[in-house]
């Protein structure tokens, strides 16, 4: 997914690295962060998309649930409107989303990424656990762990591998590391906390969706920090957490997740040519967030066969529209490989 990554960083510099450093530039310094994730796949009626909210851990974890709980007690699929309270958190200066959108046409990139060529991107990552374990001394069993978990996803994808489920792993960790990556540039975090809802995409495969992402992240970390041996070091900084939801019951931090439910539901639901919405919650959030609040990042992906095409959508309220409709602002910024 390096050419994607190449691909989303091209854009998002033009067009989204000045409103990231403008919106967080008051945040604090090696502060602690969480990467909050939700996903709409395979929905014949939706398109395919993955949000991302970054979320600064400015009060203690239980008043933060708390406050989300109070004011939406459950995700946009089981309320008749979408909460004013959540829609003001979403868009306040402690927070930042991208929302990817993928304009699939070629069975979830099947001509893109194959089996082999997966397998090959994971037996890169292994030699980059290999550098890296060798760089911290090999004091630090994770990149071991991790190394461990490539082979046998690979050793997976060879003999009974599900190729779909594994380019949405992949998909979802270039997107990942793109957001951290930012992250990383703009506030120096110290922390960074990934928290997602449960999901096949951590279920299967031990998780390695997590490791392919801080991987991804340690080599666009490493290229924008070289070192003298012009190879990744140990990165120790921002220590990623990933924090796995409880396999049974409920799921303690699931308020957490109503943030990138709210903006994951309203851009897959858009028609991205007429940006109609099948539902008026969903526009609410469309016309509050994407049109309404500088801090929300909304691009569209397309593999065109030859390389990945991506649009950052820019949105902004019709004030002629009486159903909060929103229409097309800036050109959109585009980037392909």
């Amino acid at each position: 997914m390096i050419d994607l990554i190449i691909a989303l960083t091209k854009v998002l510099d033009q067009s989204a690295k000045q409103a990231i450093s403008d919106w967080l530039e008051a945040s604090p310094k090696r502060a602690a962060w969480h990467l909050i994730s939700d996903y709409v796949f395979d929905d014949p009626d939706r398109h395919d998309t993955a949000s991302f909210v970054v979320l600064l851990h400015h009060d203690s974890l239980d008043t933060i649930l708390g406050y989300i709980q109070n004011q939406a007690p459950s995700d946009i699929k089981r309320t008749r409107d979408a909460s004013p309270g959540l829609i003001r958190y979403l868009n306040s200066s402690v927070v930042f989303s991208f929302t990817f959108v993928l304009d699939e046409g070629d069975r979830f990139l099947a001509s893109y990424s194959s089996i082999e060529e997966m397998i090959g991107g994971l037996e890169e990552l292994g030699r980059i656990a290999d550098a890296m374990s060798d760089h911290a001394g090999n004091s630090d069993p994770y990149y071991m762990q991790a190394r461990q978990r490539f082979e046998k996803f690979s050793s997976e994808l060879r003999h009974r591998g599900n190729a779909k489920l594994a380019r949405q792993i992949f998909l979802v960790a270039a997107y990942a590391a793109v957001v951290l990556d930012y992250l990383d540039q703009v506030t120096d975090p110290a922390f960074a906390s990934w928290v997602s809802d449960r999901d096949a995409l951590l279920e299967r495969h031990d998780g390695v969706v997590w490791d392919v992402a801080a991987f991804l992240f340690y080599l666009m970390k490493g290229r924008r920090t070289p070192t003298v041996e012009a190879t990744v070091t140990r990165l120790s900084v921002p220590e990623i957490m990933h924090i796995r939801p409880e396999k049974e019951g409920p799921n303690y931090l699931d308020p957490l997740i109503r943030m990138p439910d709210y903006l994951a539901a309203a851009a897959s639901d858009m028609n991205l040519q007429t940006l109609d919405q099948s539902k008026s919650k969903l526009a609410d959030i469309s016309a509050s967030c994407f049109a309404g609040s500088a801090n929300h990042v909304l691009c569209t992906v397309t593999w065109t066969g030859m390389g990945f095409f991506v649009r950052r959508l820019r949105l902004v309220r019709d004030p002629l529209s009486p159903d909060r409709k929103c229409k097309p602002g800036f050109p959109p910024v585009r980037g392909r490989t």
